[in-house]
């Protein structure tokens, strides 16, 4: 049975309106916006407030846009036949970028930065961890525990068997481990919509982050335990914004 999707922002926040031939199944907020919600901002609202608002925005649009490039670039990359060479198969990324609509609304800027995130993944070899795709920008949802969507970057068979999530982050520098808890919960809470929309169980999970300052990504590993322990995290999060913002019935 196909499904409809509607994205629509409710109280501030994402929610994705998922449909089917008999009505409405639910309205679920985006895994972001439920993160979002309840993170600590302390920290980033220090920074805001003393570089100011203006930049601040500036900053973070900027990073969005590059992050949105080199997501682009990794998702046409891996479209392509793992069957091709190297030198190939990039080559043809590249080709094809020059024409791709959703790259070409940026600016220079945004394409030549996110074209070296992306390439920081080529150079380490990282995408040769990758045995096949399975899909890739794709919309998941679950009502379980009331409910939350979004879409996860991509899932894949590794060349050890296991099939995995792959997200690309993108940082101006290293990030500490402690610092991308949020993306082991994002993560964690795709999984759990992979098994539910797609009957995939990934038990491990990967956060690939290309910085600015090093060529070499970070490779953070995630198994299935600690996938289980960040869900049970996220869970909690779902449930505090649950409290504050009652599931909506249109």
């Amino acid at each position: 049975m196909s499904e409809s999707i509607k994205r629509v922002v409710l109280n501030g926040f994402r929610y994705y309106q998922v449909s089917d031939s008999t009505g409405i199944l639910g309205t679920f907020p985006s895994v972001t916006s439920v993160l979002g919600d309840t993170s600590d901002k302390s920290g980033l609202d220090s920074w805001r407030n003393r570089i100011g608002h203006q930049k601040a925005d500036q900053i973070g649009q900027d990073a969005a846009n590059r992050g949105t490039v080199m997501h682009r670039l990794c998702e046409i990359y891996l479209n392509l036949p793992q069957s091709m060479k190297s030198k190939d198969r990039l080559e043809d990324t590249l080709a094809l970028a020059r024409l791709d609509d959703e790259i070409d609304q940026f600016d220079n800027r945004a394409k030549i930065v996110g074209g070296m995130l992306f390439y920081n993944f080529i150079k380490s070899n990282s995408f040769d961890e990758i045995k096949k795709v399975i899909a890739q920008e794709r919309f998941l949802w679950t009502s379980r525990d009331g409910g939350f969507a979004g879409t996860v970057d991509n899932v894949s068979e590794l060349i050890t068997g296991d099939h995995a999530i792959v997200d690309f982050k993108t940082a101006r520098k290293p990030k500490d481990e402690k610092w991308i808890e949020d993306y082991k919960n994002q993560v964690a809470a795709y999984s759990v919509a992979v098994w539910d929309r797609m009957q995939i169980k990934t038990v491990t999970c990967r956060i690939w982050i290309s910085n600015e300052l090093h060529i070499a990504p970070q490779n953070f590993r995630m198994d299935s335990s600690e996938m289980r322990e960040y869900y049970f995290k996220f869970r909690e999060r779902l449930a505090d914004f649950y409290k504050k913002n009652p599931p909506i019935i249109l």
